[in-house]
């Protein structure tokens, strides 16, 4: 379940170059799926939890219900993203794409089955078994949590391939205090020859509502990005946290805690089109004070 914590501030951390480039990013929602939480054991499972946080077990929520777990959309996911080339086996002079070799599954709200784990599907789904691990309690940070030590882990091990999958789900049977809008999901992968975008990050914890306006302008100031276009996390606001801000901005709709950010960005049509060489990401979460500002410039490493 969503903890929140009263945000300490912190200085910023040193901005991260990362040695991979970004090589694909695939999204999509996810129609009703086939799980369902309504069964003997879910109904224990959930009663306990939520006795344990003092919320309401409303098991009537899910009594019609079926969701997709993360395992599912991690699946479909990886399916859109499988870097292998079919013509790899053919044509000699066709450069084989290397394989995954760590997959970061990101999400603010839990999975929809605790009996499964997305991580344990894609080690077995992922050619090679690689490296999985999950990254949670971050909110709207998520992905950029996800991405930090995705890099960190890409430095220290001189990885050459890695799968990053950030996922929404909006079946509980308990209010969630969010704003959820159904189920989906992103998967973006970095490689040594990834051509799309070379990624800058900048994070910052502690973050108040007043203190985000001059973060944001000193983080964009110092990445040389004040006038690039931007997307905006869905809890932040052009006017009042961007004023005069001379770039285009793109709104991220709200409901779709994790994914919904980096999904703007993939979806928007200026940036997919190729038409900008460079946009930065911009993510505020207030129940934990986590600031993410997220530079991509078209490009390899």
């Amino acid at each position: 379940m969503p903890v929140r914590t009263v945000p300490t501030k912190g200085p910023w951390e040193a901005p991260a170059v990362f040695p991979l480039g970004l090589a694909a990013i695939t999204h999509r929602r996810f129609p009703p799926g086939r799980a369902r939480i309504d069964d003997a054991f879910s109904l224990r499972h959930f009663a306990d939890l939520t006795a344990a946080y003092g919320v309401d077990h409303r098991p009537e929520l899910v009594r019609e219900a079926a969701g997709n777990t993360f395992a599912d959309m991690a699946g479909e996911l990886l399916a859109a993203l499988d870097p292998r080339d079919p013509r790899d086996a053919r044509e000699p002079g066709v450069a084989q794409a290397p394989p995954i070799d760590l997959a970061v599954v990101a999400h603010a709200t839990p999975d929809l089955d605790c009996r499964l784990a997305a991580v344990t599907s894609l080690s077995e789904r992922v050619l090679g078994g690689p490296l999985s691990f999950a990254v949670s309690e971050c909110g709207s940070n998520a992905p950029f949590a996800a991405l930090r030590l995705a890099d960190a882990y890409a430095r220290r091990h001189d990885l050459r391939s890695v799968a990053v999958f950030v996922l929404d789900q909006a079946t509980f049977p308990y209010e969630t205090g969010r704003d959820l809008a159904g189920d989906a999901g992103l998967a973006l992968l970095l490689t040594d020859t990834g051509s799309l975008g070379r990624l800058t990050l900048w994070q910052r914890t502690g973050t108040g509502p007043d203190d985000v306006p001059a973060a944001v302008r000193t983080a964009l100031a110092e990445l040389d990005a004040t006038g690039c276009p931007l997307v905006l996390g869905a809890a932040l606001d052009p006017a009042r946290d961007l004023p005069g801000h001379p770039g285009r901005i793109v709104r991220t709709p709200p409901g779709r805690p994790a994914s919904g950010t980096l999904t703007a960005l993939a979806a928007d049509p200026a940036w997919s089109a190729g038409r900008e060489e460079r946009i930065a990401v911009v993510d505020h979460e207030p129940d934990t004070g986590d600031l993410a500002v997220c530079l991509i410039e078209r490009g390899g490493r």
